[in-house]
């Protein structure tokens, strides 16, 4: 009965120390920052944790080892002598025979007791009570850390010095998963209906956006919306007006000598205040960043500086192109459509004759609009759609797509989405069905 008594303790223990391991590996440093404003008084103890993170997890998994050991003889004791006396009652003998089923049936039976009671249950109420269990655990398990700190130095060292030739070390430190799993996790809650497909992109986008540099996402040189400042006032302000954004660069004669950034609040400003119109005198400093430069750090320096445009140069300094941080913002949440720009936003017409079109106009509303027919079909209903289809490809920015002599033109792209086209063709003849112009 003794026996049992201590089969069963020992059980329960370790049932603890599985369920306080999972608990408190949750306990990252987001979530004890959570417990600092809280003015939590068990923030200490897991900072404790955390900085000493190999010792206190060697101290938990070195134990609970022990245990199972322990489990392990104790019950192979019990249950081997509970059956030897069945069968002796039963039969009144004991042979080999009988020896070797009683090793393997007391062998089934401690290992389901084990994975149930010390793997599966524990880290089932571990994930679903971490909060609770991490706190009422700490204390208790630093305790043990510290009792035991010798002792695992001892065994982590021997480990160590046994796995030299393959030149690995012992690692008890909780593992954090990594990219590819996290993604494959969301990927099984969309799945299963617990995430949504628009949370996946998000969160998607956000293990690519530190990848991703301002050449990949600004809006190239040939795009950019820019005034001369030695253009007349009335003509820049036109200009201004017309294009519809509230930051335009300036430029003195040439492109590449970006002067600053104009602020169409200001220019407004002085047309209340009737005031006489000086460009040169409103316009503020520009922030200029290399080509190269991660698109996260520009946000970052975007965010302390108070910018809300930089100009992207290349390694000689020429003006490569410009970034916003809507364009920044767009690589993690997507598209954003912008409602002070006209209602009629799958398509505009350029003083050139050529047309920009977006890349998610439909293909029979493209054939309605201009005097050109698009093949319809199944595997596609959007421009985007029939460009990649057709040329096979996602075409880069500035990469052209002829199609019986109409040329589609990438002139923005978010990721692999074709976002928007120049639409033309080289006679001239691409129009509108209707003569009504867009204002």
């Amino acid at each position: 009965m003794e026996l049992v008594l201590v089969f069963l303790l020992l059980l329960f223990v370790n049932f603890i120390l599985t369920a306080a391991e999972i608990a408190l590996a949750s306990f990252g440093e987001s979530k004890i920052e959570e417990l600092k404003q809280k003015q939590d008084k068990d923030v200490p103890y897991f900072e404790e944790l955390n900085k000493n993170e190999e010792q206190v997890y060697s101290s938990i998994q070195l134990t609970s080892k022990f245990l199972i050991v322990i489990i392990s003889v104790l019950g192979y004791l019990i249950f081997s002598n509970w059956i030897y006396n069945q069968a002796l009652t039963l039969t009144g003998s004991f042979n080999y025979l009988d020896t070797f089923i009683t090793i393997v049936i007391t062998s089934i039976v401690i290992t389901v007791i084990i994975l149930v009671f010390n793997v599966l249950v524990p880290k089932a109420i571990a994930y679903r009570y971490s909060d609770t269990i991490g706190k009422k655990s700490v204390k208790v398990i630093l305790i043990i850390s510290k009792a035991l700190k010798f002792i695992t130095a001892g065994i982590t060292a021997i480990s160590n010095l046994i796995l030299l030739p393959f030149k690995e070390r012992i690692n008890f430190s909780q593992e954090r998963p990594t990219e590819d799993e996290i993604l494959d996790i969301i990927s099984d809650g969309v799945k299963s209906g617990t995430i949504d497909e628009a949370d996946q992109e998000i969160i998607e986008n956000i293990f690519e956006f530190n990848d991703l540099k301002a050449d990949e996402v600004m809006i190239p040189r040939t795009e950019m919306i820019a005034v001369n400042l030695n253009e007349e006032t009335d003509k820049n302000i036109n200009s201004i007006i017309k294009s519809g954004h509230t930051l335009v660069p300036v430029y003195e004669n040439s492109l590449d000598n970006i002067v600053g950034i104009l602020h169409t609040k200001d220019i407004m400003r002085a047309i209340i205040e009737r005031q006489n119109i000086n460009i040169k005198s409103l316009i503020r400093p520009a922030c200029f960043v290399p080509e190269t430069k991660l698109i996260s750090e520009i946000l970052k320096d975007m965010q302390k500086q108070g910018e809300k445009i930089a100009i992207v140069t290349d390694e000689y300094g020429g003006t490569e192109g410009v970034v916003t941080i809507e364009d920044i913002l767009e690589e993690i949440v997507g598209e954003i459509k912008d409602k002070t720009k006209s209602e009629i936003n799958s398509y505009s017409k350029l003083p050139d004759g050529k047309f920009y079109i977006l890349g998610s106009m439909f293909i029979d509303e493209f054939n309605d609009t201009f005097n050109f027919e698009l093949e319809e079909s199944d595997e596609y209903n959007t421009i985007a759609g029939f460009v990649a289809d057709k040329s096979g490809k996602i075409l880069d920015v500035g990469e052209k797509f002829e199609f019986n002599g109409l040329i589609f033109e990438l002139i923005k792209k978010i990721r692999q989405k074709m976002v928007q086209f120049r639409v033309y063709d080289e006679a001239g003849n691409f129009s509108l069905r209707s003569q009504v112009e867009l204002s």
